[in-house]
């Protein structure tokens, strides 16, 4: 019997793949039939603290990105305009 080794891959939350593992994971509580196996960063205890980590942290920096947009400012003097 042939076992087919997969090769490691470091976790990119940014990757809709790898999310979409990770989901699965927390489904099933089992990364076995994961089509992708990741490398384990050893900062973190284990696979999956590491991508639940990195994953937050990520959706975290999503919802700064999108309220810390740069606001233009109006010089003094300059009329403001209303759009309906």
């Amino acid at each position: 019997m042939l076992l087919k080794r997969q090769e490691l891959v470091e976790f990119n939350p940014a990757n809709k793949e790898h999310r979409a593992a990770v989901r699965a994971f927390l489904k099933r509580k089992a990364w076995a039939d994961s089509p992708i196996r990741f490398a384990h960063d050893p900062v973190y205890g284990s696979v999956a603290d590491q991508v639940q980590a990195k994953l937050l942290q990520w959706y975290v920096d999503q919802e700064d990105a999108k309220t810390n947009k740069p606001k233009k400012i109006i010089p003094p003097g300059e009329p403001i305009r209303l759009v309906a």
